[in-house]
């Protein structure tokens, strides 16, 4: 196990008690801000592990925590506990634990999605926002599921997601296999150019899931011991809080209309970075497209040859892109 990540703070905040690892200095004697990593599905605070080790050695006070439903923090019952107030909510009551005032949130996937939206729930505590694979989106014109499921279909991964207990057997019937099914880098580009599957058209991650591995392509992305950590924490806690985030995509979209200016969404105006990756199937970098026109200060990010745990792939490559933005933005 990774150093950083033996033993974390437990912090009760918000209602729940969170897991939250640390490193670097103490950021009230620190002339650099304090970062929080934000993970996403199906992830860990452990996802952030090389980051943690690059910025809080070159001096910046660095957490993550594993979030509601994840690790080692706690999992409520009822998707009611799981909306992006609540989410946001935990991460301002560590804020308010550590005494910082304000901080640089970065966030993958899901952690990117709420990275996003936090300026609708606490705009002046955010000093600057990096996102990485996930881009910040307007406001959808429609319920999402409801687009996601006429564009692709009812076997759509985020379509089938919705209904508690429906797929969480499919998940957490061989927890191995499921986290070696995620943890995966693409194969390579000209991999994309034969012709994809029903699954791979209709975005049905559990329909390949339960194709086998023989089915799945790619490599995987993760040594074994780093795959164990994966495996015992879902093994442990199951899919259900996770799944819940989803089941929430609805009541956030709803949520956001009381923020529209002119239908649209408040331009974010805070210092960001967004990391796009040319092989992410399921967040694809197109979708960052016209992202300048609804986040400034913006600076774009494209890396080549990568899939959607940048991360975890390419840490060195996307830790000099982070710290490159902030030695422009945020060092003295």
């Amino acid at each position: 196990m990774h150093p950083i990540y033996k033993t974390p703070d437990y912090v009760e905040t918000n209602g729940v008690k969170l897991a939250v690892y640390r490193h670097g200095p103490d950021h009230k004697t620190s002339d650099k801000p304090a970062i929080f990593f934000l993970h996403g599905f199906p992830e860990l605070a452990y996802s952030w592990r090389a980051q943690m080790e690059a910025f809080g050695d070159a001096g910046y006070p660095v957490f993550a925590h594993d979030q509601r439903g994840y690790g080692n923090s706690d999992k409520p019952d009822g998707a009611e506990n799981y909306t992006m107030a609540k989410l946001a909510g935990d991460i301002e009551g560590l804020l308010d634990h550590y005494g910082i005032e304000q901080a640089v949130f970065v966030g993958h996937d899901w952690g990117a999605i709420i990275l996003w939206s936090l300026p609708l729930y606490m705009n002046d505590r955010i000093l600057g926002l990096a996102g990485l694979n996930v881009a910040h989106v307007a406001h959808y014109r429609a319920d999402p599921i409801e687009l996601f499921r006429g564009r692709f279909g009812p076997d759509m991964y985020i379509v089938r997601f919705q209904d508690e207990g429906a797929c969480e057997p499919t998940l957490e019937a061989n927890v191995r296999d499921t986290v070696r099914f995620f943890m995966r880098i693409p194969g390579d580009k000209r991999d994309q150019d034969r012709k994809p599957s029903k699954q791979t058209e209709s975005l049905d991650m559990l329909g390949l899931l339960q194709k086998g591995e023989e089915g799945w392509g790619g490599e995987l992305l993760l040594d074994d011991a780093e795959m164990q950590i994966y495996i015992d924490a879902f093994e442990a806690g199951g899919f259900t809080g996770p799944l819940h985030w989803y089941r929430n995509m609805g009541n956030n979209w709803r949520a956001e209309k009381k923020h529209l200016i002119d239908g649209k969404l408040p331009v974010i105006e805070k210092p960001s970075l967004m990391i796009t990756a040319d092989m992410d199937r399921a967040c694809p970098p197109h979708l960052a497209k016209g992202m300048e026109e609804r986040v400034t200060p913006l600076t774009l990010v494209h890396l080549e040859n990568c899939g959607h745990w940048s991360q975890q792939q390419m840490p060195e490559v996307v830790n000099g892109a982070i710290m490159g933005w902030l030695n422009e933005h945020f060092v003295k």
